[in-house]
């Protein structure tokens, strides 16, 4: 399994600031052309963020470290067609109100067979959860793991949030908000990028 980080620098209001890392890389396994770095610099994180509940997640957590000066750490899922992904999303608190938000590839296995390619669609049938990518098919209100659905991936998605991730989010905030959270320390070349990028984004 091949290293990856991705990482950006937002402000107060969302804005990318600086991305950094295997960004373009990402962006182009996963076909978006539309997200490589020098389209997104200065644009809102949450313009990029597909589901209104998912927007408002990663929002409130942003939010959260903005606003107590403490990280946040949380797992999740962002699959390919051919690879499950396993990550950890790591925000980081700056100064001057910005965020540096982590993304460590922790894990990956290859789907046999692969999953059919999907793409988004606010008018789809079938959902996606965005934390974990799991499906619900139709009006059904169960969830179903795509480590276990084959090639029935429905061919497009819209995007929400599953009840068991939905919870885990919450958690995560509340337990920042407490002051649960232990501050996590970056390395000397992390330090370096990240002084990098705020004095590029001055």
């Amino acid at each position: 399994m091949k290293f990856q980080q991705v990482y950006a620098v937002v402000d107060s209001e969302f804005r990318l600031l600086w991305v950094g890392g295997e960004w373009d890389e990402f962006a182009l396994q996963n076909a978006a052309q539309h997200a490589l770095a020098n389209h997104v610099l200065s644009t809102s994180l949450l313009a990029h963020i597909a589901g209104e509940e998912t927007r408002e997640l990663i929002a409130s957590m942003v939010g959260t470290v903005l606003k107590t000066k403490r990280p946040l750490r949380m797992e999740y899922r962002c699959d390919s067609p051919n690879m499950a992904r396993a990550y950890l999303l790591t925000i980081q608190p700056m100064k001057d109100d910005r965020a540096l938000m982590v993304h460590d590839l922790k894990d990956a296995w290859h789907f046999s067979p692969p999953l059919n390619r999907w793409n988004y669609d606010p008018q789809a049938r079938d959902c996606k959860c965005s934390f974990c990518g799991d499906i619900r098919f139709g009006v059904t209100q169960e969830w179903t793991s795509c480590d276990d659905i084959g090639d029935r991936h429905p061919a497009l998605v819209y995007y929400e949030v599953c009840n068991s991730c939905r919870e885990a989010a919450t958690k995560v905030v509340e337990d920042v908000l407490r002051g649960d959270e232990v501050s996590l320390a970056l390395d000397d070349d992390r330090l370096s990028e990240v002084r990098q990028a705020r004095d590029h984004s001055e």
